[in-house]
């Protein structure tokens, strides 16, 4: 893909299963304009769809043969802010694609965590049980840590961007 203006030109090279993303760039290249961050937004956006979709569905079966549990289909898409996966009533398991760009573990606890619903259909005793049972450690603990440190990414993020907005202000031009 190329972004491509009178002043500028941006190339983004990938790998054949869009494990690695190259981003060749000018040292003139103006990484304010507003135009070419909506055109880099969307270039990592797509690149990240198309991993998600060639890496989860094959982790999910991966994880299905070892736990003997079968989902009937798999479908990475876009879900709403905050949740990374579903188990629908019909069996039907969805994943974010954003989980693609996990470490290995999260990665895999969160299609696990959805597998479990293929078994338990709620959130109760029996469902973090069995869960513990396919992730190998207590379930409630693993979800405690996780989520401190999607907190603290959420929290890193804010935090940057606070900065980056005083930075800009302080800024004598």
């Amino acid at each position: 893909m190329t972004y491509r203006t009178n002043s500028v030109c941006l190339h983004i090279l990938y790998e054949t299963d869009f494990s690695i993303l190259h981003i060749l760039y000018s040292d003139e290249t103006n990484f304010e304009n507003m135009l070419l961050q909506k055109w880099l937004r969307g270039s990592i956006r797509d690149a990240v769809m198309e991993r998600a979709k060639l890496v989860l569905p094959k982790r999910l079966h991966e994880l299905e043969d070892r736990h003997q549990l079968w989902a009937k289909s798999v479908i990475v898409k876009k879900l709403r802010k905050g949740v990374l996966g579903q188990c629908t009533s019909l069996k039907q398991i969805r994943l974010s694609p954003l989980i693609v760009i996990f470490p290995q573990e999260m990665m895999d606890d969160v299609i696990l965590h959805e597998m479990a619903h293929l078994r338990h259909m709620n959130h109760r005793e029996s469902f973090w049980n069995f869960l513990s049972t396919l992730i190998g450690m207590d379930a409630k603990e693993q979800k405690m840590f996780q989520d401190m440190a999607l907190s603290l990414a959420k929290n890193l993020e804010r935090y940057f961007t606070e900065l980056q907005r005083l930075n800009d202000y302080l800024r004598f031009d």
